[in-house]
């Protein structure tokens, strides 16, 4: 599942009780709008996804999921041992 346009949807939700009817991407850089399937909202699922981040986040737990897909676009590829460049 996609847990930002999720998130997002929970957060517009709570802010301004709006519903999120159409999800999508929108890469300004390329003006490409790229849709992605609305899903049913688990909120338990996101709550606990965002804890477990945060608390990696805190425990400073940084390990590093290398792949060609997304060595490719972080920015710390070329500091990184497990980067696949």
């Amino acid at each position: 599942e996609d847990i930002q346009l999720s998130l997002y949807a929970v957060a517009a939700r709570e802010a301004w009780q709006v519903e999120s009817e159409l999800q999508s991407y929108h890469y300004v850089l390329d003006d490409e709008k790229i849709p992605v399937p609305a899903s049913e909202i688990d909120r338990d699922w996101i709550a606990e996804t965002v804890n477990e981040v945060a608390a990696s986040i805190s425990a400073q737990e940084f390990e590093p999921t290398p792949s060609a897909s997304a060595c490719g676009y972080c920015d710390f590829r070329i500091a990184c041992p497990a980067a696949e460049i």
